[in-house]
């Protein structure tokens, strides 16, 4: 964990937030600037800064999130309509590898 990282600082629950679900490799949380109806931040609980900073030591965190995403997905009937997405670079705004899921 860094001290800058604010999504490290939700996964060790000094920052609160709704938490959706958690495991011990995920953690699934409210984004605190809704885009639509159902906006959630899927993070690995390691702290992986960026896409490009996967290896083949973590890679598999992306089938655990990608699992994660589809139950949540279902549960909350969202099969109609939802949006994954996976920002980098200038459009990530955490430095903290996640995925957003959106849904109306």
């Amino acid at each position: 964990m860094t001290s800058e990282c604010l999504f490290c600082s939700i996964i060790k629950k000094k920052t609160q937030t709704k938490i959706v679900y958690e495991d011990k490799d995920i953690m699934v949380f409210s984004d605190i600037n809704p885009k639509n109806r159902v906006h959630l931040l899927i993070a690995p609980r390691e702290h992986i800064k960026s896409f490009l900073d996967l290896s083949s030591k973590n890679i598999l965190i992306l089938t655990k999130m990608t699992k994660v995403i589809q139950s949540i997905i279902r549960g909350k009937k969202l099969e109609g309509g939802y949006q994954v997405i996976f920002n980098g670079g200038k459009y990530q705004h955490i430095p903290h590898l996640h995925w957003h899921l959106l849904g109306d």
